[in-house]
């Protein structure tokens, strides 16, 4: 009798997955268009590759799910050089025009020159509500940060 119930038991979590599936979800997810940027930064933070790619993408979902564009893991390495080591502050958030689900968050950036001159450099970040992935990031101007080392020296003019 004692390991009929235990089977039963062992069956009933087997069949409802543990109940770890559905808990993780929710806390994954974005909410909020200043929460996909956040999430996104954290990830650069962490170097975690994998985690930015779950925080970036297209309206149609995360790079992480849709595997698009092709080469996104080559496109969030450099993006995450740009980024890696800048302390920022969220500015305002605004709609953008024409697109319900869109909303362009915009940054400030605390950059440090290989000199050690300091600045400040801002940049919008695009966001998209895709319904059943919460927000994600879908575009930021890197050459509005500044490349690394050198952000805060005026660009150069091709000769």
């Amino acid at each position: 009798m004692v390991l009929r119930r235990g089977s039963f038991v062992l069956l009933f979590l087997a069949a409802c997955g543990g109940g770890q599936a559905s808990s993780a979800a929710p806390a994954d997810l974005a909410t909020t268009g200043e929460g996909a940027v956040r999430a996104f930064l954290q990830a650069v933070a962490d170097s975690n590759i994998t985690r930015m790619a779950r925080y970036w993408g297209s309206s149609n979902g995360p790079a992480a799910s849709t595997g698009q564009p092709a080469g996104y893991e080559q496109r969030l390495t450099i993006t995450q050089l740009f980024l890696r080591n800048s302390p920022y502050k969220i500015m305002s958030t605004d709609p953008v025009t024409g697109d319900l689900k869109r909303l362009q968050v915009n940054l400030s950036f605390d950059r440090t020159d290989n000199d050690g001159s300091t600045c400040i450099r801002t940049a919008p970040f695009t966001v998209v509500n895709t319904g059943k992935t919460g927000w994600i990031v879908t575009s930021v101007d890197l050459t509005l940060v500044g490349t690394p080392g050198h952000a805060c020296n005026a660009p150069r003019r091709p000769t």
